[in-house]
């Protein structure tokens, strides 16, 4: 969805009465990441950018899933089934670490709530895209019954899951930007490092290189200007030997003109 085209979204203000005082919004602009466009000095700014910077990885994943379930050539689904459960895996994850860490920090400045109670259904649709993943696997393994690819099912499931996910995640970053100098920066910065923490344990689950080559291969090149936090040679090096590793798994994410949105 375009950035020209995004609709207002409608939230309440949960906190409003506790802080009735007006604060400084953060300015991010999400389909415009950069050195340039961003204050990285900015503490709060700084805090907030994982946010945004996850939340483009998965709207452009799952798209990316939903553009291409349906039409995957068949010696390519073993790969794409590949990419496609480390899109579901990342989301589910993400959900627990706001529910688990960001929104219990934030609850005296910011109530998510509203945010919380629409994890109910995006986790029915991602739940139901992950038992066709089950159905995929089965595909693959052939023999004697074995299902159909569930190409057409991944791909409509995926697309209601973005209907409903696209507002959910607008509606988190707008309520952030407007409201999250209410919390001192000592609350954000301790947020990020447990958020941090649970982040890198997950990708030693799955193998440092796939995990940060994966993620990088959904930020475009401004974005990576100033996410994630490392040196351009470490960088290069990691985009290099991930594709290099797992390019076959890689192959299926979006493309340069997707990565704008």
């Amino acid at each position: 969805m375009a950035a020209s085209i995004e609709q207002p979204i409608k939230y309440n203000d949960l906190n409003a009465e506790k802080y009735p005082e007006p604060v400084e919004p953060v300015q991010i602009d999400k389909y415009n990441l950069s050195a340039t466009t961003v204050d990285m000095k900015d503490r709060t700014t700084a805090s907030l950018i994982g946010l945004f910077t996850i939340h483009a990885l998965i709207r452009r994943s799952l798209r990316a899933v939903a553009r291409q379930a349906r039409s995957v050539e068949p010696t390519k689904r073993a790969a794409f089934l590949s990419y496609a459960k480390t899109t579901f895996e990342t989301l589910d994850s993400h959900h627990h670490h706001e529910e688990d860490i960001f929104f219990p920090a934030l609850k005296p400045y910011v109530d998510f709530t509203e945010s919380t109670h629409e994890h109910e259904e995006i986790e029915r649709l991602l739940h139901e895209d992950i038992e066709y993943a089950k159905v995929a696997e089965a595909h693959l393994k052939g023999g004697k019954g074995s299902p159909a690819w569930p190409g057409e099912e991944i791909s409509s499931t995926t697309e209601r899951l973005l209907e409903v996910l696209l507002p959910h995640l607008q509606k988190e970053e707008t309520l952030s930007c407007l409201y999250a100098r209410r919390a001192p920066i000592e609350v954000f910065e301790e947020c990020d490092k447990t958020i941090e923490k649970a982040v890198f344990d997950e990708y030693k689950k799955q193998g440092l290189l796939f995990s940060v080559a994966y993620q990088l291969k959904h930020l475009n090149k401004k974005e990576k200007e100033i996410f994630p936090p490392m040196p351009t040679l470490v960088r290069l090096s990691f985009e290099f030997l991930g594709w290099l590793v797992h390019g076959k798994t890689l192959q299926f994410a979006p493309t340069e003109e997707e990565l704008g949105n």
